[in-house]
């Protein structure tokens, strides 16, 4: 396994305004990758343009903004976005056959690296990983986050596999060691044949997904054996927040029920990162206040999210101009080891 001694500094004068953490691209040896198959995850043509199928019933447009960084940046300066992060979206190189997956995620890693030492002031990334090689996973996390990757985003599930099997801990313990922060995002959910109705995948599926696999790490004791783990749920904390006490409760009540855990549930979940991708006030106010303001980073979800949703639902939210500026900034620059300007 890669061991890297010493990491290039990523700290740079970033463009004024927010920092999106949570906004996608897909690199070019992704999409080829995608194109070249002909069962999802694939690139197919249709009347109304390319889409992305990555699983029965699910499927987005390839947009020009996930694959034309020109286009990508057009759109942050129509949102007012100082800079954005990017990440590979769903289902990254998971379900691509194991001896593919290696060296389309080191080439993905590769490009997203490229746009950012062209763009440094308005772009970073988080790596894609290959997953289902668990420690050429850990070596690719190693690789790229030393060439100047801000962590890695991983999804909720490898082809059906839940995170916290142990095969997947030497990417765990890997980023636990570098101290590169790891972002959970929806892949298409475990539950999605029971989902086949009302767009209720990406409705409900994807926060179920999220909230279940990262529920998992915890009990499976992440923090318990790395207390300082940087581990950031998307949208808003996905299920989470609003049953913290029933977890506490039925947890400690049920045989077994604590898993690894030496306290109770919501001492771990109290070290969560989450970001902004909701559009109900009321959920960033109930996030910050059961996280801190300090644990919740500004994210739009570009181009699957209109921007102006974030920056609306966050406008309505009863904030000091301190903590408006952590949640747009500062908070990023400081758990992803950027530097303001």
């Amino acid at each position: 396994m890669v061991r890297p001694d010493v990491r290039i500094d990523t700290r740079r004068q970033m463009h004024p305004g927010p920092i999106d953490v949570q906004t996608h691209f897909l690199p070019r040896p992704v999409v080829d990758a995608m194109t070249a198959r002909s069962e999802p995850p694939r690139v197919v043509e249709t009347s109304n343009g390319r889409l992305v199928e990555y699983g029965p019933g699910g499927a987005y447009p390839l947009l020009p903004e996930m694959v034309d960084a020109a286009t990508k940046l057009e759109h942050m300066d129509r949102a007012g976005l100082g800079a954005s992060v990017l990440s590979v979206n769903l289902p990254g190189v998971d379900l691509f056959d194991p001896a593919n997956a290696v060296a389309i995620a080191r080439e993905a890693n590769d490009e997203l690296l490229e746009l950012v030492a062209a763009h440094p002031d308005r772009l970073a990334a988080f790596a894609t990983l290959p997953m289902q090689r668990p420690e050429d996973a850990a070596a690719e996390l190693a690789r790229a986050y030393q060439q100047g990757c801000c962590g890695a985003m991983l999804y909720s599930n490898v082809a059906e596999s839940p995170l916290d099997e142990e095969r997947f801990r030497v990417v765990f313990d890997e980023a636990a060691r570098l101290g590169a922060p790891v972002l959970i995002h929806p892949t298409y959910p475990l539950s999605a044949p029971t989902l086949q109705v009302h767009a209720f995948v990406p409705v409900v599926g994807f926060l179920f997904d999220t909230t279940t696999a990262t529920l998992r790490l915890i009990f499976d004791g992440i923090y318990e054996r790395h207390p300082d783990f940087k581990l950031i749920l998307g949208h808003a904390g996905s299920l989470i927040p609003y049953f913290v006490g029933r977890i506490d409760y039925e947890s400690s009540r049920l045989p077994n029920g604590l898993g690894a855990l030496q306290s109770p549930p919501s001492e771990h979940i109290r070290k969560l990162y989450v970001d902004t991708v909701s559009a109900w006030p009321p959920a960033l106010e109930l996030v910050a206040s059961l996280l801190g303001v300090d644990r919740v980073l500004y994210a739009t979800d570009h181009p699957f999210w209109d921007p102006d949703r974030t920056r609306d639902a966050l406008a309505k939210m009863t904030l000091s101009d301190a903590e408006r500026a952590g949640i747009e900034r500062d908070n990023a620059i400081s758990l992803l080891g950027l530097a303001s300007g």
